[in-house]
């Protein structure tokens, strides 16, 4: 029994993990432009131990007026080395009805297994 702990221990030690250059992160842009208004930050991420094959998957809480990219997409290799990323938040609606506050996060995902910490993502629109 004590042998399965101590498995357990040490597979979650060898876990892959996100490191942010910031996080939280908050995107500020003014709406006025409506469908056409857009903010974005510049990030850094690493990972530890080094992954392959990740894919930058993104949620919002209103997707009905706010959405939420990364660009690149994804990485062949996510290790050691910073990767430079943007994350862009853009209104979906019209000026009025884009203004708001809202919140996103950037999921890195390997196969379906997630890579931990997510990326907290505030977003003001004003």
């Amino acid at each position: 029994m004590v042998g399965a702990y101590m498995a357990v221990g040490f597979a979650s030690l060898s876990a892959p993990k996100a490191l942010w250059s910031a996080n939280p992160v908050t995107i500020k842009f003014s709406g006025s432009s409506g469908t056409a208004s857009s903010g974005s930050v510049g990030e850094v991420v690493k990972c530890a131990p080094k992954v392959e094959n990740v894919v930058f998957h993104t949620t919002v809480n209103d997707p009905t007026k706010i959405s939420l990219a990364v660009s690149p997409g994804g990485e062949e290799t996510c290790g050691p080395a910073p990767d430079s990323v943007t994350v862009t938040a853009q209104c979906l609606v019209a000026a009025p009805d884009c203004e708001g506050v809202y919140t996103g996060t950037v999921t890195i995902f390997q196969g379906y297994s997630t890579i931990p910490p997510s990326l907290t993502v505030t977003i003001v629109v004003t």
